[in-house]
């Protein structure tokens, strides 16, 4: 066998590597810590860790997949920026009754979960995201813990597929070479 088909196969080859590693991907699992208890009803609290960010988004897809422990609580996901209008607004000043703002209905929240043991799925996008907890009628007890656990599933986005198809084809061709 020439030099040339050697490593012409070997590109094929990688690229055959990484389009299965892609299509497999890999799993990153935490908790999500430092969210305060609902204690007001129809409002939001969010927790001060963000949650993991995608900055490679083009290449790599991200699936993000939040459980947690109870079936009374709603859990919502916010930008940086929706958290930090929140945080600044009174709870004593917002009125559920005619607003939706910092409640499960807000228009800026990015996705919504009502069930603990469904959980709630998103896919992530670019930028900072934070997780907040709330209950709808009731606040719940001082002191209760609510315990939320994330996973994530990286894979391969379509720019890497395509660079993994760019790869093998320019093996194949290096392959040919005479």
């Amino acid at each position: 066998m020439r030099k040339q088909q050697k490593i012409g196969y070997a590109l094929v080859g990688l690229c055959v590597l990484l389009t299965v590693g892609g299509s497999v991907g890999l799993t990153l699992n935490g908790d999500v810590e430092g969210i305060p208890t609902p204690n007001v009803p129809d409002r939001t609290f969010f927790a001060d860790e963000p949650l993991p960010e995608n900055g490679l988004s083009t290449f790599i897809s991200a699936r993000l997949t939040l459980t947690w422990d109870r079936n009374d609580i709603y859990v919502v996901i916010v930008d940086e920026n929706e958290k930090q209008r929140c945080e600044s607004t009174s709870p004593i000043l917002s009125n559920p009754g005619t607003s939706n703002a910092c409640t499960a209905y807000d228009p800026d929240v990015l996705a919504l979960g009502q069930n603990g043991e469904e959980g709630l799925s998103w896919d992530i996008i670019s930028g900072t995201h934070y997780a907040g907890i709330g209950k709808a009628d009731q606040p719940l007890p001082a002191g209760t813990e609510v315990n939320m656990a994330y996973e994530v599933n990286l894979r391969a986005g379509f720019a890497s597929y395509f660079l993994f198809a760019l790869l093998g084809v320019a093996g194949f061709a290096y392959s040919r070479v005479e």
